[in-house]
């Protein structure tokens, strides 16, 4: 059975972002900077609604968003990794691998959130637009059912989300998908992503209020200010969010990978 300690994972995350914080905010400026322009241009062309081309806008933060992710992983996981290639054939060689490695993950990564984001925008296409009537259900047990089978499959499809993972840090997704069989895995995963979301959804809200409040902003009379600030808010709390919550399960995957926990140290 694939498991590990969720409560360690999600120590080790946060650890991560509280002594590394000046690496991350330097390695991420650029990230950040092109996902706010993603956002601005999302809202400047009224794309709020179509999930579809949202995709296809946000591809170029997706892509770089990808190979930050992807280095923090290893920096976190592989902690005797330098960011400068030391001098040697044998490192040489190391360090060509790891960016492959690297390169690979990002690109899985972008290819992710793109497959999520057709996923989402077509069970949005599926919802009657405001105005329209909703179809008459029949067979209330035959939806029940449906929605019950959904549902495990979505919880089953969690871990996929993360392949990106043990192929940045060396592993095929054959290794990968033949060490997670089970259930277990994905409750263990979800648990560990949603102790990094939630603090980070609050700080969010929490600040969406006192911005709306300081710049007037209502329903009635949209404020620009606000969106302005709201977006470059998103785009920064979003990105340490993945950082973080991708570090936490990075670990929870290399342990049930190569068996080992801290105390018996890292690769």
């Amino acid at each position: 059975m694939a498991s590990f300690d969720i409560m360690k994972a999600t120590g080790e995350g946060y650890k991560f972002l509280i002594n590394q914080r000046m690496l991350i905010m330097r390695l991420a400026a650029l990230p950040i900077l092109i996902k706010f322009i993603c956002y601005t241009t999302v809202v400047s062309l009224n794309l709020e609604a179509n999930i579809l081309r949202q995709g296809l806008v946000m591809f170029p933060a997706f892509l770089i968003e990808g190979y930050l992710i992807c280095a923090l992983i290893r920096i976190a996981i592989y902690n005797q990794e330098a960011l400068v290639q030391p001098p040697g054939s044998g490192a040489h060689e190391y360090y060509k691998q790891r960016g492959r490695d690297i390169q690979a993950g990002a690109v899985l990564y972008t290819l992710i959130k793109l497959v999520m984001s057709l996923f989402l925008g077509l069970i949005v296409s599926q919802n009657p637009m405001e105005g329209e009537a909703m179809p008459q259900q029949e067979g209330t047990f035959e939806i029940f059912f449906g929605i019950v089978l959904f549902f495990i499959f979505m919880l089953w499809a969690f871990r996929l989300v993360w392949l990106n993972i043990p192929v940045t840090l060396g592993y095929s997704m054959k290794d990968y998908m033949r060490q997670i069989k089970g259930m277990s895995f994905s409750f263990h995963i979800l648990s560990v992503w949603i102790m990094c979301v939630i603090p980070f959804a609050l700080f969010i809200i929490l600040f969406s209020d006192l911005i709306s409040a300081f710049t007037m902003h209502t329903v009635e009379n949209p404020s620009d200010v606000y969106r302005f600030l709201m977006l470059s808010i998103q785009a920064v709390i979003e990105t340490i969010m993945i950082a973080v919550s991708s570090v936490a399960v990075g670990f929870g995957i290399y342990w049930v990978l190569t068996g080992k926990n801290l105390e018996q140290g890292l690769k």
